[in-house]
């Protein structure tokens, strides 16, 4: 069972230039690997450190690493949301207010929207 924690946002870019964003703003991995998964009105986009990480929140679900702090996340951009912006829901593992690293990402994401 993968499980997180949600936190909803919105943009007013369309999918691929939410996904370019993405991709030149995730710094803080020197090749994140990220995986897209489009649905009817959603597209997935996981995001990990490289493929391993990606291959163990298969298994885990989200998960932190003990000795980085670090793990996975999901974005699930969904462009059926509504005529005049898109829906994007973040999932972490933890908390941002406990998890500098799920701070980062959450402050990343936040700021391309």
């Amino acid at each position: 069972m993968i499980t997180g924690i949600d936190y909803i946002l919105y943009t007013d870019k369309d999918k691929d230039a939410f996904i370019e964003k993405i991709k030149e703003s995730i710094t803080f991995w020197k090749n994140p690997y990220i995986a897209i998964d489009n649905e009817d009105e959603t597209t997935d986009i996981f995001v990990s450190r490289d493929e391993e990480m990606f291959r163990l929140m298969d298994e885990k679900g989200f998960y932190v690493e003990e000795l980085s702090g670090e793990g996975p996340f999901l974005l699930i951009f969904n462009s059926g949301y509504s005529s005049k912006e898109n829906r994007v829901t973040l999932v972490l593992s933890e908390e941002i207010y406990e998890s500098k690293f799920s701070k980062l990402v959450f402050n990343t994401i936040k700021s391309i929207l």
